[in-house]
């Protein structure tokens, strides 16, 4: 009787950790660009009521089109796991969402505990140019004068533009001065297209997610004043990085108005 019951238990342990190596598989496949599974597939698997695994939460986050239901489900997985594998991949996506919508006091909140909580955080550079960016375009410039100064001390080897704050730190994106970044660092991206309505911009963000490429949607300025939404995918630490992700993206789907882009 005992030998049964060790048995099950050794069952369960084992699909419990299968279960958990397949998630962890789909999320690497959704953070990398690699079209390992289909949306579907994964949509499906997120879905099933057996997975008890808190990183699921990660997985549905990463599948759901809508910002709002996402950003709980990056919620519910930090209140569960403040210092979890996937915390910081969470609250860098509820920042970069509240970030998209104009909410700029909680982006800077959510990038502000990124870049002091966390360690060795992924595209830092893009971080902390959204982080100061929050902070100036919601008015708080002295603010963002004093977390450049920690910041320039937490990552010396980056090159900060200590007068940054005194140019006009809006959301403004042109050919000449590309994100008004703060930092300079070669970091490259591949800009799928502008959209006028924010809903055009999630339509077709879904549309790379069902072909394995995770994208994002950040509102800008052109001419001073007119507000576009544009699609884009990664940040590349080289030019070669990023006209191979062009060349895939075009072969899967067809898309032909592809531009790279270079923060400077």
């Amino acid at each position: 009787m005992n030998q049964i019951i060790l048995n099950n238990v050794i069952k369960i342990i084992f699909f419990s950790l299968l279960l958990s190596d397949q998630t962890d598989k789909m999320i690497n496949s959704l953070i990398k660009g690699k079209g390992i599974y289909s949306f579907d597939q994964m949509k499906s698997y997120a879905e099933n009521k057996s997975l008890k695994k808190d990183n699921k939460f990660i997985l549905q986050g990463l599948l759901e089109i809508k910002g709002e239901k996402s950003v709980s489900y990056f919620e519910t997985y930090i209140e569960n796991n403040q210092e979890g594998p996937y915390s910081a991949l969470a609250l860098s996506k509820i920042a970069d969402y509240y970030y998209t919508e104009g909410l700029y006091t909680k982006s800077s909140q959510s990038y502000q505990r990124l870049l002091f909580n966390f360690n060795d955080i992924e595209n830092v550079v893009p971080t902390i140019n959204y982080f100061i960016n929050s902070l100036s375009v919601s008015g708080n410039l002295d603010s963002a004068k004093y977390y450049t100064e920690l910041l320039n001390e937490k990552y010396p080897k980056l090159n900060f533009n200590q007068n940054f704050y005194s140019q006009n730190n809006s959301l403004e994106d042109t050919r000449l001065k590309k994100n008004s970044s703060n930092v300079s660092e070669g970091n490259y991206y591949v800009q799928i297209g502008l959209y006028k309505r924010y809903s055009d911009a999630t339509y077709n963000r879904s549309i790379l997610l069902s072909s394995g490429f995770l994208s994002r949607i950040d509102e800008i300025l052109l001419d001073g004043n007119n507000k576009m939404y544009a699609l884009r995918v990664g940040y590349y630490s080289d030019i070669k990085k990023a006209e191979n992700i062009k060349r895939r993206i075009r072969s899967r789907l067809g898309l032909t108005e592809l531009e790279i882009i270079e923060l400077r």
